[in-house]
Order: structure tokens, then sequence, then C-alpha cells
């Protein structure tokens, strides 16, 4: 068998040795804020191709989700003409590759895995000893802490690669990374790396790219973002401050189903301006789900139940007006209530959830509703209404449905006057394997 050296056929970039380096020194957790096209992901792959035959093991390769790991990772052809797997892992040193997976298995025993983050619960019972994190601002940062306790016991690095995307959970991270000694931190513009020229982002400029997106992308501002963002994290951070509670106060449901598929049902309960509960479930049935709002139903006693009822939500209200509940069917995609300021409901849900966030809501940090919040982008339609971007456009953007924030926004579908008077102590005893029991937010 020849000699291979890895990495095979490629040589970093000078910008990108300083953080191997560190790595390879016994560094554990390492931050890159490279901006576009600065190679984040050919760098990982050749870089955790050495580190397996360093020390054999699993490693795993997170893109935001698994249609985007396929498209740009396993799909991929560089500008040689080889797909980037093949150029990473030469076919000499595999044992095995699995599409269907995207999987490689090597013949010493270690074992690279390339997943999305949104289904990184399906990786469990691995035991990686490295793992990249590919645009990790637009990644749930629920998968960190579900990873993070494995590579302390293990001794393993990880490595989080990104542009940025507003101030978000990545904007913390990065905040963290540079005050604390115990990792690496670089932001690195295309004025340092000198991949492109001055003349090519003016290109850009020229053929329509907006000054925001070519700070972000370019420059790595996480300023610019916010000027589409729709809710910030200034905002979240207004709310994570207050702590109260008024048993005069409506307890209000609002639930945003999903039947099957990679979108989850959610639940929030919101006691008068507090966020009490956070609750998600995956794979039940129409059926299956509003057994699952009943049970708390009867503890917490909502004064009002909102749901989006269209397609399969349909079948939740239903069901739950049968149980004699008071149920409010929203269309999401109908006409607002201030029709002059909003293009449709689940835009007016969102600006008045925005505006309690900043006046008067209270939550509990909760990196995975804060990922939800943080997600939609906003525009305005011809009439000057705000128009906050569908589900599906975000997909596109690697971003996954926020459920959690579409269940939170349901609670503020319509007024609602208590009924009763209900103890934070009675959403304490719904908790299961399922739940985020997060206790934490009256319109």
């Amino acid at each position: 068998m020849p000699e291979i050296t890895l990495p095979h056929d490629w040589n970093p970039r000078d910008y990108q040795i300083p953080v191997m380096s560190y790595l390879d020194g016994g560094g554990k957790r390492a931050m890159s804020l490279w901006h576009r096209r600065a190679g984040k992901d050919s760098a990982g792959l050749n870089y955790a191709a050495k580190e397996m035959f360093r020390r054999p093991g699993v490693y795993w390769h997170l893109l935001p989700t698994q249609t985007q790991a396929r498209k740009v990772v396993w799909n991929n052809v560089d500008r040689q003409g080889r797909k980037m797997v093949d150029q990473a892992f030469p076919e000499e040193l595999r044992a095995k590759k699995r599409d269907d997976e995207m999987l490689v298995e090597f013949k010493n025993g270690s074992m690279w895995q390339l997943a999305g983050a949104d289904n990184y619960d399906s990786l469990v019972g691995a035991n990686p000893v490295g793992v990249i994190f590919s645009e990790w601002a637009l990644t749930n940062p629920t998968a960190w802490d579900f990873i993070r306790p494995i590579l302390l016991e293990n001794g393993g690095w990880a490595w989080f690669n990104t542009t940025p995307r507003g101030r978000n959970h990545a904007y913390q991270m990065a905040v963290m990374a540079q005050k604390n000694p115990e990792w690496f931190f670089e932001r690195l513009t295309v004025d340092d790396t000198k991949v492109l020229t001055e003349a090519q982002i003016q290109e850009e400029r020229d053929s329509g790219m907006s000054e925001e997106k070519i700070q972000q992308e370019y420059y790595c501002s996480f300023e610019a973002a916010e000027a589409v963002q729709f809710i910030t994290y200034e905002h979240i951070g207004q709310a994570l401050d207050r702590t109260m509670a008024d048993p005069l106060k409506p307890v209000i449901f609002g639930l945003d189903v999903a039947r099957f598929g990679d979108d989850r049902s959610a639940l929030a309960i919101r006691h008068g301006d507090k966020l009490m509960q956070l609750t998600k479930w995956k794979g039940l049935d129409t059926m299956q789900t509003a057994s699952k709002v009943a049970e708390i139903a009867a503890r917490a006693r909502p004064d009002r139940i909102f749901v989006d009822g269209v397609g399969v939500g349909g079948g939740v209200v239903d069901r739950l007006r049968q149980l004699g509940l008071r149920v409010v069917d929203v269309n999401a995609g109908g006409r607002a209530t201030d029709s002059s300021r909003y293009y449709n409901k689940r835009a007016e849900c969102w600006g008045r959830m925005r505006d309690w966030l900043k006046d008067r809501g209270s939550i509990l940090p909760n990196p995975e509703l804060e990922f939800d919040l943080l997600g939609p982008e906003y525009s305005y339609d011809v009439n000057n209404r705000i128009q906050l971007e569908k589900k599906d456009d975000m997909k596109k953007r690697g971003i996954p449905s926020p459920d959690l924030g579409d269940a939170l926004s349901l609670t503020f579908a319509e007024r609602v006057t208590p009924t009763m008077m209900v103890s934070a102590t009675d959403y304490s005893n719904h908790q299961s394997h399922a739940d985020m029991a997060d206790p934490l937010g009256a319109f």
C-alpha cells in the first residue's frame, strides 16, 4: 500500500493554520468566525481526516439541517472536480462508505459521520471525540448541550465555524470565547484573508446584494443582520431580566401542531406576562396531541387555548372542543386584526409577542426558544405592512421551523379575560421525557 499523507492532496490556507495548530497543541474548544467562501467545510474535513489517524474514534461534522449537510458537503464537488468527501478521505484508507447515512468507516477503526444538528438526537449512543459545527449561527444550540458532556468526559474537541446571523447564540459564544483562556477565537473578514478583492465585493453590490448582507457575509458583522431580524437578542434580553407573576391575569395556551415529519408540535403556557411552561412532542398524530394538551389543561385550567387550525391542526381543534375546552381556531395565514400594519395573522401574533418581550414579558433562559425567536426575518409588502418570513423560506436558509416561537406567538392571537385564579404550582406536574420543563412569560 502506498504511503499517504494527511491531509491528502490539500494544503491549508495561511489563515486556516492558527486554529488547526491550536487544536494540534491540545486545545479543546475553538470558534472561527470566518467570512463566506473562506473554506470552512473543506478545512474541517481535512483536519478531521488527520485527527482520525492520530486518535482513532468517532468524529462528527454537523450542519444546521440534514438536507443542508448532504447538499453542502456530501454531494459537493471542489474546484478540481473532486467530491469533497473523496478528497479528504482517500479510498485507500476507507473500509466502507454509506451514502444513506453519510458515514465513512476507516480501516483503522475510526468513523466519520456527516449529519444535521436538527437531527442530533438520532445519533444517540455514539461517543464522538471530535465534532465540527459548521454554520453554528444557524444551528439549534441544544445540539451543543447534548454533545458537550460527551466531549468533556472523553477529552474530545469541538470546533465551531460560522458566519454571523445577528446577535444570537453564536454572538454569545463569540463574546464568551474572546474572554475565556480555555477557548481559541478568531474573526476573519475578507480584509484579513484576501480571498476576495474589493472589486469582487463591489460586483456583489452591483448585482443587488444589500449592504447589510455584505457586512454580514464578508465582514462578519453581527449588527448587520439585525436590519432584517424581526426579533433581536436585545428584545429577548429585556424579557430575561424580568420576574413577575399575577394570579389575576389569564392563563393562555398556544399550540402549534405538526404531524410527524421534521417539525414538532409545541405548546406554550403563558400566565399573564410570565411564560410558565414550554412542551414539545414529535411523532404524535392529531389525536395523541389533543390528548396530551387535554391532560395538561385539566391541571392548568387555561382561560383560552389558541391553536393554528390550518391543515392538521383542525383535527386537534375539533377534538379539544369535543372535550369541552375553550379553544380558538387561529388561521395564521388569514387577515390580521390590525390589517393596516400586519400582512397576516401570523405576522400580527409575532408583532404582539415582540412588543411584549420589549415592554413587559418575563422569561427564563432557554436556548431553543431563543433560537426560534431569533430565526425569522421580515420585510414590508407593497402596502407597507410587516410581513414575516415564511417557514419554507427559513428552511431554505438552513433554519428549521420555529415551533416554540410560533406556539408562544399564538398566545397573543386575541385579548383574553381571566375566568379563574391559577397557582404556578399547577404547571409543575406535567413534565415527561418529551417536555422542555423550563418554567419561564396578559395580552
